[in-house]
């Protein structure tokens, strides 16, 4: 199988029913989703004597779907055809639109178009990664298998897939010599492990690291010496508006500067975090604690137990100590096991518990997610961020300080990567696990609710039973002022007060804060302080996406105080 195959026309085609989970759709009331179509597929794949390939080919095709009345009922709420094909792109699909059915129900038209993950319908395929040949059968990244042969030159493959099912082959033609170590692959062997866990190399026992000093993150340089405050950075000092990478130079050997914590408490009034997250860098001056937590060899599918665990503490700058979480988690697949509050209220983020939503997979416990496989440089240093699959969330019931009405969130995401069911949240939210009347969180992604300009993802507000993007009536509208936010460093905020919401969105490298809307509430606030990321209240986890850093606070913020939180991100310099 060794060298580089080119494939010759394959034509594959789908049938029965399609697993509609991803989608967040609800398999007890929407049941037998049947599925027709084919699959065409082209390009090159190539094999590595070392065990990794590299995948170049291009799967394209159609499909005709056919959903149930039930599928429009999600998560308490119904939605309409219009809406429903939006998040099923969370299947592998590149678009689907929908349109109402004779006698209930939708026919869906759906579009394929991917790269990698080839000739399987997924919703994230690989281009390259590792793979084993056993039996006959070939298998990519232990999850895509298929029956094998090879003759001379030719290869052909066949899918082993049951939802749905795939029939056909896929033929190839050897267009290259057997190379010794599949150096000239195309960088195969650069990938590691597939799905990003290779090279995870993590976290030594960094717990401890004795005076990781570091908490305030915020690359603003915060001390910065003879910058005299900061000045041009709207009058704060230490707003973030110096350039340093976390702490120019200076005071008494700590460099690490201001971090939006400390911009919320020094505000007029103060609106103090009361809970505070990132794997990338600290965000207050005076924590000094570990950032995060990894854990290498969980007993139980990552749902948090098993295994050897590390913290993960800071520079003397305030950034994340990824060397000692690469020397930790070497040859090992790494997990984020906590999520550590840096705002003194000890509000911890650990691996969600089953929800009361019982769709198959909101009522199972969730999955921690990948220690590595988002790596990013931030203000010069290399750092990991939290990147979330479908089935991951974080959460904590038994929270210290939340606010039940005036409160305030920002958060800084990848928007390049993002889901387009329910929920990817984070805020405030049940204790309990399940629905309740409201709930305060910024929503990130698309859905089948309130929708902004463009193709999204949009920052919008979750508060139980829709997803808002402006207004006080129902979710179910386009809020044209709600910019699409397809960046790599997306940053967004959402504050309330007695019957007020205000949703705001920019870049996180530059620019000014667009308000996308400021206004009447569709509510009445008492939320009930159950902190969750990644999910929804009932622990809705069908969603995906990749957090950097975000915290929550007893009190709604100014806008002056928004303005110099974005400013503090961007000067942390992501992506620099």
């Amino acid at each position: 199988m060794v060298g580089t195959w080119t494939v010759t026309p394959s034509c594959l085609k789908l049938s029965g029913n399609q697993d509609i989970t991803l989608a967040g759709l609800d398999p007890n009331s929407c049941k037998n989703v049947t599925i027709t179509g084919s699959l065409n597929v082209s390009g090159t794949w190539t094999a590595n004597s070392n065990g990794t390939y590299t995948d170049g080919t291009t799967t394209s095709g159609d499909a005709q779907i056919q959903l149930p009345a039930g599928c429009l009922q999600i998560s308490g709420t119904t939605t309409t055809c219009a809406r429903v094909g939006g998040p099923m792109t969370g299947i592998g699909f590149t678009s689907v639109t929908c349109t109402d059915a004779t006698g209930g129900g939708c026919n869906c038209t759906a579009n394929i178009q991917q790269t990698g993950g080839i000739g399987m319908l997924t919703s994230d395929p690989q281009t390259s990664g590792n793979y084993t040949t056993s039996n006959n059968v070939v298998t990519a990244d232990d999850s895509a298998n298929y029956s094998y042969c090879v003759s001379g030159n030719k290869m052909t493959w066949t899918p082993q897939t049951t939802n749905p099912s795939t029939t056909g082959t896929i033929v190839f033609q050897n267009g290259s010599t057997p190379g010794s170590g599949g150096s000239g692959s195309g960088g195969a062997s650069g990938k590691g492990g597939s799905t990003g866990s290779g090279g995870t190399t993590g976290s030594g026992g960094t717990t401890g690291s004795g005076g990781r000093a570091g908490s305030g993150g915020a690359p603003n340089s915060g001390g910065t010496t003879g910058k005299g405050g900061a000045t041009g950075s709207g009058g704060a000092t230490a707003s973030g508006g110096s350039t340093g990478s976390g702490g120019s130079t200076g005071s008494g050997g700590s460099t690490k500067g201001t971090g939006p914590c400390d911009i919320y408490a020094a505000a007029s009034p103060a609106t103090p975090c009361v809970a505070a997250y990132s794997m990338v860098r600290t965000l207050s001056s005076t924590y000094s604690g570990p950032l995060y937590q990894v854990r290498k060899g969980s007993s139980s599918n990552n749902t948090g137990t098993g295994g050897t665990t590390a913290d993960i503490g800071m520079t003397a700058d305030g950034f994340a100590d990824s060397a000692t979480q690469d020397t930790f988690c070497s040859g090992s697949t790494c997990t984020v096991s906590i999520l550590y509050d840096q705002s003194g209220k000890k509000n911890d983020l650990k691996v969600a518990p089953a929800g009361c939503y019982n769709d198959g997979s909101a009522n199972t416990p969730d999955y921690e997610s990948s220690a590595t496989k988002k790596k990013l440089t931030v203000g010069g240093h290399s750092v990991y961020a939290l990147y979330m699959n479908a089935h991951e969330g974080y959460r904590q019931n038994q929270s210290s300080g939340l606010a039940t009405v005036d409160e305030g969130i920002y958060e800084l995401a990848d928007g390049t990567h993002y889901g387009a069911a329910c929920c990817w949240d984070f805020g405030n939210a049940s204790n309990d696990n399940c629905n309740g009347s409201v709930m305060n969180t910024l929503f990130f992604g698309t859905g089948y609710w309130g929708t902004g300009a463009g193709n999204g993802p949009w920052f919008l507000g979750d508060f139980e039973g829709g997803v808002w993007g402006c207004g006080s009536a129902g979710s179910n509208v386009n809020c044209p002022n709600t910019p699409s936010m397809a960046i790599p460093y997306a940053f967004g905020i959402l504050k309330t007060s007695s019957g007020k919401y205000a949703i705001k969105s920019a870049n996180g490298t530059s620019g000014a804060l667009t308000t996308n809307y400021d206004g009447a509430s569709p509510k009445a606030w008492a939320n009930k302080g159950g902190i969750i990321l990644g999910i929804g209240g009932d622990n809705s986890n069908h969603s995906y996406g990749t957090f950097f850093e975000g915290a929550l606070t007893n009190g709604r913020p100014s806008d002056a105080t928004d303005a110099l939180i974005l400013q503090n991100v961007q000067a942390a310099k992501y992506g620099q």
